[in-house]
């Protein structure tokens, strides 16, 4: 726990235990990726906002530094003050930790504060704050500062510890609001905030009772938003559009994470919300962290970007090609009656296990399927979701009735049908509605 400070009567911000173990500080910070500047109206606008928000719960509140209350009567700390103050405006800073503020933002002079600028302090004398307030303007800043004052207006020049202590500002108005228009990716991450207390999370997905998975929610809000991710499940989707390294993050990439320090398999999906903000569906709702916790910097794995910077957004899945897959079902239909079973891969006498059936009906359109194995198979191209199947996509399935296994592959050739080597020896024409089908029926890959 932080100590009380030296000077004056303020007592130091200490990460709260109702809202988690206390995180410590860390050296390995992240380049700062900000939006679009807002106009400098908005960014007032916002501002008075909180500045008004701020000064009504002056007599209000109490200081606490191991609780968390907001509603009345309100218990806060000095971060978790302003946490409040920016949520209820808005402005998700996605953290009660000050040290974590400190690297939102830009940096701006002590000579050129603007109202909603953070200012950060030390009482020890070292770079790690243990203190932060808001600046209203006037040389004045609003902050909860000690069990006795609680919330207090305070003029900079009023104590020497507001020059002695003084580490830095940040101005997070403009970076942590929307682009003014509003991208994409903006609203992508607005909707993502706006379904926080409406959505249940769970092992189902339902979009009309807004029940959802975590990559359920991923793919609902950005279908929402015109940008087809096709799976819910989440190995599929780290599949999925441009790998991006951690420094480069921008608003709207997908971030994933592994339940065990070490694994490579994702047990947690993220939405990058701008300046080290994420937010994260999982058994427990939508929360809001920022990546610097130790929790989510020791289980990265890595990211995705799935929306089209020049054209705004994209289906992440890509439409096939028309006249490939004409070809490539044309092709598969001749073999009816001439390609049977056998648990070797022969070209001249077309006998094919029916991995190595689609690998060579793929094959002959000029696709390499890499594999004639049907579990690495499902490696090959984009995960498309079974209601946007495509004629030419590379059907998976399991031959246990599990849908878990991928044993067995086939060709959506359209209309709900699909052509497969089936292990009784022939080449068949099935609907997707059949029994079997329907009972094993894993997933599909686009590889046109």
């Amino acid at each position: 726990m932080k100590k009380q400070l030296v000077t004056a009567t303020l007592i130091a911000c200490v990460s709260l235990s109702t809202l988690g173990t206390p995180l410590p500080h860390q050296t390995n910070v992240l380049a700062a990726t900000t939006t679009i500047q807002n106009n400098q109206s908005a960014v007032e606008a916002k501002a008075d906002q909180l500045i008004q928000t701020a000064k009504s719960l002056i007599g209000k509140a109490t200081y606490s530094n191991t609780e968390y209350k907001p509603t009345y009567p309100y218990k806060f700390s000095c971060a978790s003050f302003l946490m409040y103050i920016f949520e209820k405006n808005g402005v998700d800073l996605a953290t009660y930790n000050e040290d974590y503020m400190m690297q939102q933002g830009t940096y701006v002079a002590r000579n050129q504060l603007q109202k909603g600028d953070l200012l950060f302090f030390s009482s020890k004398g070292t770079k790690i704050p243990d203190h932060v307030a808001m600046y209203i303007g006037d040389n004045k800043v609003i902050q909860m500062a000690d069990p006795t004052q609680k919330i207090v207006i305070t003029d900079l020049d009023s104590k020497p510890y507001y020059k002695d202590s003084y580490i830095t500002a940040r101005r997070v108005l403009p970076s942590l609001l929307p682009s003014n228009p509003a991208t994409t990716e903006d609203n992508i991450v607005s909707l993502s905030y706006d379904l926080k207390d409406k959505v249940t999370m769970g092992t189902v997905n339902d979009e009309k009772s807004k029940k959802f998975t975590a990559g359920g929610f991923v793919n609902y809000v950005y279908k929402q938003n015109g940008v087809t991710v096709g799976t819910t499940n989440l190995q599929e989707q780290m599949k999925l559009g441009t790998t991006v390294s951690r420094a480069n993050l921008k608003k709207g990439d997908l971030v994933f994470f592994s339940n065990a320090i070490g694994s490579k398999t994702p047990g947690l999906v993220a939405i990058y919300a701008g300046d080290h903000r994420i937010i994260i569906p999982n058994s427990n709702g939508i929360l809001t962290r920022v990546l610097f916790v130790d929790y989510y910097d020791q289980r990265y794995i890595t990211a995705k970007r799935v929306v089209n910077e020049k054209n705004a957004s994209i289906a992440v899945s890509p439409t096939v090609n028309v006249s490939s897959a004409n070809q490539l079902v044309n092709f598969a239909s001749t073999l009816i009656g001439k390609a049977k079973f056998g648990y070797v891969y022969e070209e001249k006498s077309l006998t094919f296990t029916p991995a190595g059936f689609t690998y060579y009906v793929y094959k002959q359109q000029g696709i390499d399927l890499k594999s004639k194995i049907a579990s690495q198979q499902g490696q090959i191209g984009k995960a498309v979701q079974k209601t946007n199947l495509q004629k030419g996509d590379l059907l998976l399935f399991s031959t246990d009735q599990k849908r878990t296994n991928i044993t067995q592959t086939g060709i959506y050739i359209g209309g709900n049908q699909f052509i497969s080597l089936s292990n009784s020896g022939p080449v068949l024409k099935e609907s997707l509605n059949s029994d079997w089908a329907q009972k094993n029926y894993v997933s599909a890959r686009r590889v046109l």
